[in-house]
């Protein structure tokens, strides 16, 4: 490595970052940059939350990796992170892979005290990362580490037999042939911004009252959260790449489920889902849309697909093979091995109550009397 660059806008470190993709490197489809950037000016910059955005540049002025963190004040430390917060399901730094394949402990120690000295950096919390990405190990793996609360479930697509992903179980089509019998019974993405509008003007309120059905607080309501799920199926809609994808089930003059999420060449990843509040609720339309957006990334060359971290029985038609994360806590500071002691314990908590079913089920029922948040 030559020299580091820092950033503290996206737009700024965006020609790097577009040349460190043409690369094809290693990173998930949450490190694109339409991706971060739309959620850091609609989430993260009322959240307080700033970019610092380090690039590494090699002898012959090439990028060799991009850290696409965020830096926020908390408990009277400056804490470094992944962008994204919880609407990124799988975080990684953007490595070349000739890098990400040579890098040693020793260099990526010393490489975070460089950014920590830069960026007045009290503690690394690097959360929900996966240990391997396109069968290469995720260096931030080589330091110590602890499982996070949940882990991403995946599935893999038969690009030849793109239909496979629509054999569901026989309970399941005997529901899908009663929808089918609707008028104008169809499945979709997205093309125009009549559609984007349209679907969302339908999803909003289904999770608005599947929120309230829970008794928990509806976090599409937070600051921000429509304006960057709107403008990411907007972004790049006219080149059929948006930054989020998203697609529709209807049937009877009605979208009976939605699905949002971002995808690579290798990848779709599902962030938000919803079904209809109505009775057609009751004919599993979001599994039947899960399996045509799976048949139509099968199609389309990509070879896995997730429903996004945690577990639900839902995701068992799809996703078979747990894809483990890990959180790293790499403290900079006294006040930041304090605040490191802290965060560490408080995911430990989370993540022995969701491997604990009898946990799960003691706190989903506090939390439906008592209308407190999700976890």
């Amino acid at each position: 490595m030559a020299r580091l660059e820092v950033f503290d806008d996206f737009a700024a470190a965006r020609p790097l970052w577009r040349r460190l993709e043409l690369a094809l490197p290693l990173m998930t489809p949450y490190q694109r940059y339409e991706w971060l950037a739309h959620w850091h000016r609609h989430i993260g910059r009322m959240q307080g939350v700033e970019p610092l955005i380090i690039a590494g540049i090699d002898g012959d002025d090439v990028p060799m990796f991009i850290l696409p963190f965020v830096r926020e004040r908390r408990q009277g430390c400056h804490v470094a992170g992944f962008g994204g917060g919880s609407h990124s399901n799988l975080n990684m730094a953007i490595w070349r892979t000739d890098v990400a394949a040579a890098l040693d402990r020793t260099a990526l120690a010393n490489l975070l005290r460089d950014v920590a000295e830069v960026g007045q950096i009290d503690l690394f919390a690097l959360l929900g990362q996966p240990q391997t990405w396109r069968s290469l190990r995720n260096p931030f793996a080589m330091l110590p580490w602890q499982p996070s609360p949940d882990d991403v479930y995946t599935g893999k697509l038969d690009s030849c037999s793109p239909q496979s992903k629509l054999r569901l179980p026989a309970s399941i089509r005997k529901k899908q042939r009663k929808l089918m019998r609707l008028e104008n019974y169809r499945f979709g993405a997205a093309k125009t911004t009549d559609d984007v509008d349209r679907i969302l003007n339908a999803f909003w309120p289904q999770r608005a009252a599947r929120f309230a059905k829970m008794r928990i607080r509806n976090v599409f309501e937070n600051p921000g959260v429509t304006g960057f799920i709107r403008t990411g199926c907007l972004d790049g809609l006219g080149e059929q790449r948006p930054a989020l994808e998203l697609y529709a089930l209807e049937a009877g003059g009605e979208i009976l489920a939605v699905v949002i999420g971002v995808s690579d060449r290798d990848r779709f990843s599902a962030m938000f889902n919803s079904i209809t509040a109505g009775d057609r609720g009751r004919h599993s339309p979001g599994i039947i849309l899960f399996a045509h957006v799976a048949a139509d990334c099968a199609t389309r060359g990509i070879d896995s697909i997730d429903l996004g971290a945690g577990n639900a029985p839902y995701k068992e038609y799809f996703c078979d093979q747990p894809e483990r994360r890990f959180d790293c806590f790499v403290p900079m500071s006294r006040r930041g091995q304090v605040l490191s002691a802290a965060l560490r314990a408080s995911r430990i908590v989370k993540h022995a109550v969701k491997t604990n079913p009898a946990a799960m089920i003691a706190l989903q029922a506090i939390r439906y009397w008592t209308g407190g948040p999700s976890w």
